[in-house]
Order: C-alpha cells, then structure tokens, then sequence
C-alpha cells in the first residue's frame, strides 16, 4: 500500500499558514518528514504524529503565542493526528528540574482542551520511564553531538565548503567513527553558509554564526554543543520503527520554532525507516532536489559522505563510540584553544 502525507509542509504566523516561509523573526514551522508518498507492507497500519520540540511544548502549556497553538488545536481536531511531546520532555529531562510539573501542566491543557483525561491518568507512570530512563537519553544525545565540535572547527577554517567535506570525511573515516548522515548533511549547509552567504536568508546567516560562535570555555562550548545536539536529534528520534506499535507505521511530523531547525529541515526528507532492532530505527534521508544544499553543493556531498557497504559486530560499534567521544572532546578543545589564540594574536 502507499501511504501519503496528510498535512503540507506550511509556516504559520499568527496562526495563518503559509505554503511560503514569511519573512518574519518568529514563526512555526511544520514538516512532514517522510517524503510525500510511500511504499508500505500489506496490512499496515499509519499513525500520523505530530512531534514538538521544547519550544512549541512551552507555547501550548504556557499559554504562549495563542493563534499558533489554536492552529495546533484546530488541527488535531480536523485532522486524524496525534500530538506528540516526548521529544520535547526528553530535551526538558536532560537540564531542567521542572520538567516533571511541566508534564502535569500538559496533561491537564489536555483535559482542558480537548476533554482528554487519560494523560492525568497515565502521567506518574511516564515520568516515571521518563526518570528512569534521563541518564541513557543524556548518553544518547552526547552521542548525537559527535560531530558538531569538528563541525565547528572547520566551520572557521579559510578553505572552500567541498574541501572542508572532504576533510570532515576524512577525520570521520580515519578515526574509524560512527556514520551519521544526517550530521554530514548539517555540516554541508553551514560550509555552504559561510562560503556563499548571499544564498541565505540574513536571519538564517545571523542563526547559523551564533550556533557556530565558539564559546570562551571548555564547559561553555560543551553546553552549546549539546544545545546544537538537541536540535540535531530531533529528526533522528521523530523516526520510529513500526515494529515497536505492531506493525503501524508512524509518520513522523515536525513542528519547531528553530530558525536553523526550519532551514535544516526544509533541506531534507526521510525516504524509509529502517528497523534497527531493539526499539531503534534508522532512516535514509535525501537532500531536498531544489533545494540549497543540493543546487550547490551536491556534488561534493556524493563525494566524500562516508559510506559503510560490510555490517558492523557489537563490538566495532562499542568501540566507535568510545573513540567517537575522544573525538568530540578533542575538537572541542581545539575549537576553544583556536579562539584563545586568535584573541592573543
């Protein structure tokens, strides 16, 4: 069976939605992430769910930006869709003390809402998971960040945005890290930026200098790295495998109000989830064909991606990771030492 997107990629400002971004600071994006059209297994079921990041969360429970969240409560009331928070309270888990009053907060805009009293009823049995499970998701996201402080680090190297690509390919492959796809993708759009900032939006090109701004310490860079990690982890854990809901396939959808989040997204879509085993799955993402990153600098991204073509045992992985937060803590080093320097000179 094919299975199709119920909702369009749209901005929506002051609770009107645009098929165009507008022009505005501070807008709500949602985006599907499978591409539009899918090929399914006979027999299965589709759960369209719509995933929150922090910041729209805190809107809905706060009170915040009301014509946006009204959009969001139209939506799910026109519309068989699901509201789903779990990305956001994983986020609130990892640093904030109270995301557990947060959760009650939610439960009961739910009840409010839409009459819907089984999240009261359910919510001391998922804090308690969530609790359960804060020092792993910690882990996971560190895991997530592997890259960025490299990323950050050639960001501000004076070399072309192709050979930047190929020199983070290099350090990935010679260090015998773990592959992550979407990172590379991530790190092919801030070196465009800053190779070509005329191909981007000023505002875009303002987000992008202060998510790659290196901070003036080793603790400091660490938490905008882990910031950045968040963001970055968003599409990466909107995809689920279908074997976790017997055999229903989950269409993940995005609703963010992060400008870099909003641009990154735009750029690519998830063409199938692959079960990973154990609760997990991977997806394999294209870059959007109109798209920036793809006009300008595809080519060198089919280049030098790294690719694994032989199945790696249970031990080659522990050991990358191990490696992979060598890696991580190295470059952040540099990337603040590199400052330090460039101020004393």
């Amino acid at each position: 069976m094919f299975v199709e997107s119920i909702i369009s990629e749209q901005w929506v400002l002051n609770g009107q939605p645009h098929e165009e971004r507008p022009d505005a600071e501070d807008v709500l994006y949602i985006k599907p992430l499978l591409q539009s059209r899918g090929k399914t297994a006979a027999g299965t079921s589709v759960l369209h769910s719509l995933i929150l990041d922090n910041n729209v969360f805190n809107d809905l429970v706060e009170n915040r930006r009301p014509e946006n969240n009204k959009f969001i409560a139209d939506l799910l009331l026109s519309t068989p869709i699901e509201l789903n928070p779990t990305f956001a309270m994983i986020e609130q888990r990892q640093t904030y003390a109270g995301a557990p009053e947060k959760l009650k907060e939610y439960a009961d805009l739910l009840e409010r809402t839409f009459g819907w009293s089984a999240a009261i009823v359910g919510s001391a049995e998922f804090e308690t998971s969530l609790a359960e499970s804060r020092v792993a998701i910690k882990a996971n996201i560190e895991l997530l960040s592997g890259y960025l402080a490299a990323i950050v680090f050639l960001y501000h190297q004076t070399a072309p945005a192709s050979e930047k690509l190929k020199w983070l390919a290099g350090m990935v492959e010679n260090s015998d890290l773990p592959f992550f796809q979407l990172h590379f993708y991530f790190a092919a759009l801030v070196f465009l930026a800053a190779e070509s900032p005329s191909l981007f939006h000023p505002k875009d090109l303002k987000k992008i200098k202060s998510d790659m701004k290196v901070a003036s310490s080793y603790e400091e860079q660490k938490a905008k790295l882990s910031n950045l990690s968040n963001d970055l982890a968003l599409p990466t854990l909107a995809i689920v495998p279908a074997a976790n809901l017997g055999n229903a396939l989950v269409f993940p959808y995005v609703a963010t109000r992060d400008r870099l989040v909003q641009l990154f997204l735009s750029e690519i879509s998830c063409q199938m989830i692959v079960d990973a085993g154990n609760g997990r799955a991977n997806g394999s993402w294209v870059l959007k064909s109109t798209g920036i990153i793809k006009t300008n600098l595809g080519d060198a991204v089919e280049a030098h991606i790294p690719r694994r073509y032989v199945a790696s045992s249970k031990d080659d992985v522990a050991v990358r990771k191990v490696r992979l937060g060598a890696f991580t803590e190295q470059y952040t080093k540099l990337c603040v030492e590199s400052k330090i320097h460039s101020k004393a000179v």
